[in-house]
């Protein structure tokens, strides 16, 4: 890889003379200036935009922090924020906490080293304080989801209460679902308290009997899979699922499957999330979409909108979630 060094060297110039020419800041004769932009389009050298940031105190970066990158929903909703964020001229600097704190301190210090313009947060390690400091220190903040909705800057949720009935109200109305398992996200997730609601409150409000169970995963798929095969195991039975995210319904078919319990014949499942396998899945999964091309589109747009006009008001966006039926549910 080319560096400043190597096109000082060529240039028979400083290495601080290149980057004063790189960076427009004069100094140089006009002839000296030219022989180092003939060097930088000879060697195609590519100017590191954290050093420029550096120097001007600013940059065309927007950082985000997401939970994890295991479970297939987060790449999902960085590709779309990425996109609308390259759309508008900006670069994405990804911060992946594994939902550790430790590693969300981290990055919040490094967004601020990084003169980030701007951060999109989802996490529930992040809390009002840590995003007072970003905007004390100039990085106007977003947060998504996971993070507590209750807080003065602007924030981007879903309706996970309705998403959650849509869901249930289709296994019971829909599909006479009459003996239905919950598979809930873990305790103290809020998207997943919100989900486990919806659940509650579609039961209660049915006319019809309804028998329920809820068992509890970290969203990933293994856990979707050991909750069911626990139930299964025990002689659990059961007609339908209602699973807290896409990941843990994908096991939890697996575990149906197992133990020849076959979907959508003996136990119909409904996912939320709508990650992208999800449709191609067999049978296709039926499932809440959380909307993410929206997500992505609006927390760039209120992000760039409090960058370039700093005196103006945070909002907040609460989005409808949409179910969508295929043959997991059918």
């Amino acid at each position: 890889m080319v560096t400043i060094r190597d096109v000082a060297r060529e240039a028979g110039v400083s290495v601080a003379t290149v980057s004063r020419i790189i960076n427009k800041k004069g100094e140089a004769s006009p002839e000296t200036i030219d022989r180092v932009n003939n060097v930088i389009k000879k060697l195609n050298y590519k100017p590191n935009s954290i050093a420029k940031s550096l120097s001007k105190r600013n940059s065309d970066l927007i950082a985000l922090l997401v939970p994890t990158i295991s479970n297939p929903f987060f790449p999902e909703l960085v590709k779309e924020i990425e996109a609308a964020a390259n759309e508008k001229g900006y670069n994405l600097y990804l911060c992946n906490s594994d939902d550790e704190r430790a590693k969300v301190k981290y990055y919040l210090d490094s967004m601020v080293d990084h003169y980030v313009c701007g951060a999109i947060i989802n996490s529930l390690h992040v809390n009002a304080e840590d995003l007072a400091m970003l905007e004390e220190r100039g990085i106007k903040t977003i947060t998504i989801d996971r993070a507590n909705f209750e807080h003065p800057f602007s924030a981007v949720t879903v309706d996970h209460k309705q998403g959650a009935k849509l869901a249930v109200q289709h296994l019971i109305e829909d599909q006479g679902c009459a003996n239905i398992l919950f598979i809930s996200g873990p305790k103290d997730e809020q998207s997943a308290k919100d989900r486990l609601s919806g659940f509650e409150q579609a039961v209660s409000e049915s006319s019809h009997r309804i028998q329920t169970d809820t068992v509890y995963g970290d969203f990933g798929m293994e856990s979707g899979y050991q909750a069911v095969k626990s139930k299964l195991e025990a002689g659990g039975r059961f007609d339908s699922i209602f699973s807290s995210n896409d990941a843990m319904a994908i096991g939890a078919i697996r575990a149906c499957s197992e133990f020849g319990r076959n979907v959508p014949q003996d136990v119909k499942v409904v996912g939320y999330d709508n990650i992208g396998f999800s449709s191609y899945m067999l049978p296709s999964l039926s499932t809440i979409d959380q909307r993410k091309d929206e997500i992505g589109r609006i927390a760039v747009d209120e992000l760039l909108r409090l960058i370039q006009n700093k005196d103006l008001e945070p909002q907040k966006y609460n989005l409808e979630p949409r179910l969508l039926i295929r043959n997991s549910s059918q």
